[in-house]
């Protein structure tokens, strides 16, 4: 999302301002159907179901950037040698990852409030939206120098990376909360103990 327009007008794309808002209408769109999914799929399986989506799409997005090759220290790309479907398939896979995202990584995070009990609840809140916020900003700060270091199909192979990573401790430790009432998030610890 932050570097759309730059990726779009540094791979030649016609208009990337346009592009970038199609992502971010993508974004937006998702979003509002998680919000009203969200409670009747829960939060555990929509995770488990949009996250392959979102590895699909980086390493689809990953394949494209090997054709459209781009540069974030100079305005200039490789020479154009870009087979014709590229750019489409990087579109292609770039909305998936987005709606992908929006309907799972982007929206459930903020929605944490069930996972605590109520007597850490405003802690726990608190400490989820630190960390949510601390690896958006660590996503940030590190595409530019992995694209300058390991090209852009490289770094966004290494987010696809990460996102299997992250399927597969969502799979093994992430709760369901689905139909647990809010006051009674922990009783289950009181009565197994």
């Amino acid at each position: 999302m932050y570097f759309s327009a730059s990726i779009f007008a540094l791979a030649k794309f016609r208009s990337p301002t346009g592009t970038a808002l199609l992502i971010a209408c993508t974004n937006f769109v998702f979003t509002l159907g998680a919000f009203s999914a969200i409670d009747r799929i829960g939060r555990r399986r929509i995770l488990l179901f949009s996250i392959p989506f979102m590895s699909i799409g980086l390493l689809l997005s990953s394949v494209a950037f090997t054709f459209v090759t781009i540069s974030p220290s100079t305005t200039t790309t490789a020479p154009t040698t870009a087979p014709p479907w590229a750019p489409t398939l990087l579109i292609a896979s770039l909305l998936l990852f987005v709606a992908a995202y929006a309907l799972g990584l982007g929206n459930v995070p903020w929605q944490q409030s069930e996972l605590f009990p109520l007597r850490v609840r405003a802690v726990g809140s608190a400490i989820a939206t630190t960390a949510n916020w601390l690896c958006n900003a660590l996503v940030g700060m590190t595409f530019l120098p992995m694209v300058e270091r390991l090209t852009a199909a490289g770094a966004v192979g290494v987010y696809a990376v990460v996102c299997v990573g992250v399927w597969v401790w969502v799979w093994a430790r992430y709760p369901e909360r689905m139909g647990v009432g809010l006051e009674d998030v922990g009783g289950e610890e009181r009565e197994e103990g």
